[in-house]
């Protein structure tokens, strides 16, 4: 089994009962296998902080983004669906469809990337062990 390595600057960070977890900072993303933090990586974004990320955090998110270029896989695991996002349900003034359009333009624009639409904070807690354990078992024996 492997160690999860959690972001320090993690604000809510996710618990994972049944693995070993380290805090470290890590360059890209929140969470990552332990050894393996410059090959995968999952970035945690609730609806809020997705669409700031969107807006006005665009390019410092974006930098993130082309930093994890260097990774094999990187994942934004999102606490919320995508209705949520098209209704407009958050506190920033952005616009659902520049919410949207970034999502699934900036996959096609950068290679490892994927969000994933998980509906709640805690599908996407699990969702992040998948990718995680996925991952582990794919790459790495």
């Amino acid at each position: 089994m492997f160690t999860i390595l959690i972001d320090d600057r993690e604000k809510k960070p996710y618990s994972f009962p049944d693995f070993n977890t380290e805090q470290q900072r890590l360059d890209v993303g929140d969470y990552a296998i332990k050894g393996y933090e410059r090959h995968f990586a999952v970035e945690r974004k609730s609806l809020n902080d997705l669409a700031t990320s969107c807006g006005s955090e665009r390019d410092r998110f974006e930098r993130e983004i082309k930093r994890a270029q260097s990774l094999a896989r990187f994942a934004v695991i999102v606490e919320s669906d995508k209705a949520n996002a098209q209704g407009g349900n958050y506190f920033s003034n952005i616009h659902p469809n520049s919410v949207i359009g970034t999502v699934e333009k900036w996959p096609t624009k950068y290679d490892t990337l994927h969000f994933e639409w998980c509906g709640s904070r805690d599908r996407a807690r699990k969702r992040t062990v998948e990718l995680l354990t996925e991952w582990d078992r794919q790459y790495l024996r």
